[in-house]
This record gives structure tokens, C-alpha cells and sequence, in this order.
């Protein structure tokens, strides 16, 4: 029975006075198959109270009040999850796409220098309405919950703001002003590399010493709220090249959900064997800091070793295709990660482009050019389509990354939710036929765009409707402001 005490609830919500939301798409995704004529009940808690057939869910009940939302033409899938984002990045889109005169071979290190530049330049204002204005083209494209990985933590010249948290507070203005869920991320940053200084680019995103970083973890918790658009805190470690052996088994001890960059570029790994004799993964393990909570971003770069360590310990892995790709980073292993249990998510990272169908397109087109086969990451058959695994990488797979009860519409879930349209010519005709509801699956994961979004409900509450979120203009105007003043 899908409607899991549904009537036991309703009863409970019309004796305290309470409304219902009931939406009722074409399709619904649910326990991994678009289902059609699903209705989905939301209650006032911002969580799927039942899933049922539409005649009935829809029906009129004396058990109490509902509102029913015919979305006609649409689909309903659960909210894309956002896993590793640096907002204050969505200033360099288009503005490295060029050759720097001097580095002819141009590459990630020769944009991490203009990434700097931009980082040192952004005041708190500006950040905040930089972020704002990614936070609000996230929510277009599909995505309700965003992993903010923020490691601008000072001022220019490194000196903390009188209030420590100041650009902390500003990034959860911006969620809850977009109107997007967060998992705050404080990251840990130290050197800038083994046996290096940091530079003066550098300066804002440093702590002191694990004692200075825990500080901010603990004032940075204080800023949690677990309501209809959460803020949860976690942490991260930018990288074994930014932190020594020391400071990540001080994190290892402070427990909880843990990301870090891992293995993006071969001169990482080089140093790190030359610092520790070990890989990066291999190192994570050794201090213990691998566990189910820990989710290495990017892991382009593994070997077998690896991918092993990360299966055995429960590990996740987060995959930034678009970026990876901009920066011409490489193609990760995924259908090993795949084989040895790790749980796969993805990220828009510098925001080159914010599109969860993007994404996930490129993790399973990434791994065909890899490997040259098709289908590498379905399932046998056609109830096995590639379209199952990737929305799930996209959604549930998030969820897990962030500890978000989130990523799949089931009662007792979080009610993130996004409706597709069927109507656009991405999509037409994928319905049709006995497997219908893998193929247009599949088509919406590796011909899908954020075009397709239509609506977006965060914690039940419905924050894009038809494509138009509300706060886009006002968000857009300040964003142009910070850009014109940068280009000044």
C-alpha cells in the first residue's frame, strides 16, 4: 500500500485546522519508476505525508482539507541536490576562456590564479549578492538543496572581520533569501602546499590552527536551523595539499558529515607522496577521516588502491562533470566507484554551468568516452535504463552527501520537489511503448536540460511556479551591480 498511514494523518491534521497539498502530475518518479497518475500529498511540516493513486488522494475527504495541483503535461521528480558549490565563483563564468599571455599551455592552475583574484576583490555585500543571485539560478534549474563549500572566511588581507562568522551569516542570508536549502560547509584551509606559505591571495580563506578552525565549526553550527528551508552544518578539509597531517586527524576527531577535494590534479597526488609516501585517499584513511559521512569531490584522479579504500570505508564521491571539463581536469573512474559501493552525486562547483541535467548527462557520456561502451552505468535490460542511476546520483545520491533527508518522494521525505515538461521537444515521443517510463527517464537524464523545469517546491513550499522565481530580478539587478564594479 504506497499510502503509508495517510489516514491516520489526515485525521491528525483536520483536528488541528491543517491544509493539505495534493500534486498531481502525468508521471511521478517513485521507488525508481516514472508511475503515471501518481498524486503526492505535502502537508504544512514541508514533508510528503502519502503517495497514491490520483483518484483517491485527490478525491474530496472529510478527514480534512487539501488543495489539489493538477500539473498537466509535467512530471514529478524529487528536488536535484546540489554537492560541492563555491558561490562567489559564478563571477568567472566566460571570463577565463582565453589563452593568459605566458601560459600558452593554458590549465587549472592558470584559472585558480584569476579565481583568486576575483576572491580578494569581493566585499560582503557583494558576496552576498553573488551568491544570492547563484542560489536563485540554482532553484531555476532544478536544484532545492545546495553543499555551499566556503572557505572565504576573512578579510582581504586576512585579518577577521569583527565578527568571525560575517561572510558565514551573509551565504545563509542568500539561501534563505533565494529560498534554497543549504548544508553549510566551513572549510579548513592552512598552507598553500607542503612546505609552503600561503600567499597573499590566500590570506582570506586560512585558520590558524585546528583549535582556530574548530572555533569557527562551533560558532558556524550555531547558524543551523532544521526548518521548512534548512540550513545544516557540516565541514570540510580543502585539501591534503592545504592541510597538513596533523590538522586532518584534529578534523578526523570532530566527527560528522566531512568533504574534501581529493585527488583533482596528478600534482596534488605528487606532493602528497612526497610529503607522506601515500596518495591522498590513502592518507585520508590513515588519519581516519574515510567513513560513510566523508565525500571526496572530484577523485579524478584515483587508482585501484583507491577506489577500493573508498568502497570499504562507506565513502561517497562527488563528480563536478562541467567544471571537471572546463578545466580540462579529466575523467574519473566512475563505473569502478560504481562496482566497489561508492555513492555517487554531483556538483556545480565554479557554476561554468548550473544544470543538473548537464551533470548528470556527463557521467554517463563521460565514462563512454572513457571507456569507449555504451551504457556504463544502467542496469541489464531496458527496466535497467542509465536514466534510474543518474537521476538517482542527481537526487537521492546528493541527499545522502549532504545528510539530508531528501532525494526520493516517499512519506515521511523531505517534499523537495521539481515538475518537468513533458511537452518539450527534448522529450516528445520517449513516452510512448510498453517501457515507456524508463525511456522517457533515460531521455530526461541524457537529453534533458534546466530548460525543462517548471515548478520547484522547497520543504512543500513552492518557490519556482512555471519557470519564474520570484526574487529573480531583484537578485539578477545586484549581481550586475558586483559585475560592473568588477569590470570597472
Amino acid at each position: 500500500m504506497l499510502r503509508d498511514g495517510a489516514g491516520y494523518l489526515a485525521e491528525i491534521r483536520a483536528s488541528l485546522g491543517l491544509m493539505t497539498v495534493v500534486l498531481h502530475a502525468d508521471y511521478t518518479l517513485f521507488d525508481g519508476v516514472l508511475q503515471p497518475h501518481l498524486a503526492v500529498s505535502v502537508g504544512d511540516d514541508g514533508r510528503v505525508l502519502a503517495v497514491g493513486p490520483a483518484r483517491e488522494l485527490s478525491a474530496p475527504s472529510d478527514t480534512g482539507e487539501s488543495s489539489v495541483v493538477r500539473l498537466a503535461g509535467k512530471a514529478l521528480l524529487p528536488g536535484f541536490v546540489n554537492a560541492h558549490s563555491h558561490a562567489f565563483q559564478r563571477v568567472l563564468r566566460g571570463r577565463t576562456e582565453y589563452r593568459e599571455p605566458g601560459h600558452e599551455d593554458d590549465d587549472f592552475w592558470a584559472w585558480r590564479a584569476a579565481m583568486y583574484d576575483a576572491a580578494t576583490r569581493l566585499d560582503p555585500e557583494q558576496i552576498e549578492a553573488v551568491t544570492t543571485f547563484a542560489y536563485a539560478e540554482m532553484l531555476r534549474a532544478g536544484y532545492t538543496h545546495v553543499a555551499e563549500f566556503h572557505y572565504v572566511h576573512h578579510q582581504p588581507d586576512g585579518t577577521p572581520y569583527a565578527d568571525p562568522l560575517e561572510l558565514s551569516r551573509r551565504v545563509v542570508a542568500s539561501a534563505r533569501t533565494a529560498g534554497i536549502g543549504m548544508t553549510l560547509l566551513p572549510v579548513a584551509y592552512q598552507r598553500g602546499g607542503p612546505g609552503t606559505p600561503a600567499s597573499a591571495k590566500q590570506r582570506r580563506f586560512l585558520h590558524r590552527d585546528a583549535d582556530a578552525f574548530a572555533n569557527t565549526l562551533s560558532g558556524s553550527r550555531e547558524l543551523a536551523d532544521l526548518g521548512r528551508c534548512p540550513v545544516q552544518v557540516g565541514m570540510a578539509a580543502h585539501s591534503v595539499r592545504a592541510l597538513d597531517r596533523s590538522f586532518l586527524e584534529e578534523m578526523a576527531a570532530l566527527g560528522g558529515v566531512v568533504h574534501a577535494h581529493v585527488n583533482e590534479q596528478p600534482k596534488e597526488i605528487a606532493q602528497c607522496l612526497a610529503e607522506h609516501g601515500l596518495r591522498p585517499i590513502e592518507l585520508l584513511a590513515d588519519v581516519g577521516l574515510l567513513s560513510p559521512q566523508f565525500v571526496g569531490v572530484h577523485a579524478t584522479h584515483i587508482d585501484e588502491a583507491e577506489v577500493r579504500l573508498l568502497g570499504e570505508s562507506g565513502a561517497q564521491v562527488c563528480v563536478c562533470p562541467t567544471t571537471e571539463r572546463n578545466l580540462g581536469d579529466g575523467l574519473p573512474p566512475l563505473r569502478d566507484l560504481v562496482d566497489a559501493g561508492v555513492s555517487l552525486s554531483i556538483g556545480s562547483d565554479s557554476h561554468a554551468n548550473v544544470d543538473p541535467f548537464a551533470e548528470i548527462a556527463a557521467l554517463e557520456n563521460g565514462e563512454r568516452l572513457r571507456s569507449g561502451k555504451r551504457n556504463v552505468l544502467a542496469g541489464v535490460g531496458p527496466g535497467g535504463a542509465v536514466g534510474g542511476p543518474l537521476i538517482a546520483a542527481g537526487t537521492r545520491g546528493g541527499a545522502r552527501a549532504c545528510g539530508l533527508d531528501a532525494g526520493r518522494i516517499h512519506p515521511g521525505s523531505r517534499a523537495d520537489l521539481v515538475s518537468i515538461d513533458l511537452e518539450s521537444p527534448r522529450l516528445v515521443g520517449s513516452s510512448v511503448g510498453a517501457e515507456g517510463g524508463h525511456s522517457l527517464l533515460a531521455a530526461m537524464a541524457l537529453s534533458g536540460s534546466a530548460e525543462l523545469v517548471q515548478d520547484v517546491w522547497v520543504g512543500g513550499a513552492r518557490v519556482v511556479n512555471n519557470g519564474h522565481h520570484p526574487g529573480w530580478r531583484e537578485a539578477r539587478a545586484g549581481f550586475e551591480t558586483v559585475m560592473r564594479s568588477l569590470v570597472s
